[in-house]
């Protein structure tokens, strides 16, 4: 005969755990969301596509987008955990620097949470570019803007007035970024 004390520990350790996983998910929704003083990611998304959403920055501070309107716009979706966005980000700090000053403007896009993202940027060193902290919902603007299998990753040049110009799922190399950059608006 079977052991009903096992069966029942098993049972109370799947309901534990299904407990523990539930209250995990609702915890990373409520930071994705902007639980808290900061609004959610894509607050604010409208008409204006792309220039409607406002991300935190790696400090946690709202980051509009609109405030590169009337610039091309270098959006590259990213993760910490990333091994080929952490290996493109010194090209794009450089590619920042290069371009300053030339109504471009080249911002990273990660997909975590500003914590992880302001730790990243204060490890590495990155000061020109401008780097955010989307979430769950920078996966849902990149998808928005083209990245229909969520691959990271993911870089999208965008016009002045919002038009996506060119995407690249995959790593970006230095060469083919300032092929875009330098072609004409």
């Amino acid at each position: 005969m079977p052991d009903i004390g096992n069966r029942r520990r098993l049972g109370i350790f799947a309901t534990v755990l299904a407990i523990a996983l539930a209250a995990v998910l609702l915890a990373m929704r409520g930071a994705v969301n902007g639980a808290g003083a900061a609004p959610p990611a894509t607050a604010g998304a409208d008409a204006d596509g792309v220039y409607g959403h406002i991300i935190n920055d790696a400090d946690g501070k709202p980051q509009s987008l609109a405030q590169w309107k009337g610039k091309r716009l270098v959006l590259n979706f990213w993760a910490t955990w990333c091994a080929p966005c952490v290996a493109e980000m010194p090209d794009l700090e450089k590619a920042q620097r290069d371009y300053a000053g030339r109504d471009v403007a080249i911002v990273g896009v990660g997909t975590e949470e500003p914590a992880r993202v302001r730790e990243f940027r204060d490890r590495i060193g990155l000061h020109q570019l401008t780097l955010l902290a989307g979430g769950y919902d920078a996966l849902l603007l990149a998808r928005s803007l083209g990245d229909t299998q969520g691959v990271l990753p993911y870089t999208v040049l965008v016009s002045g007035d919002g038009t996506v110009l060119q995407t690249q799922a995959g790593p970006l190399g230095p060469d083919q970024l300032r092929t875009w950059l330098s072609a004409k608006p």
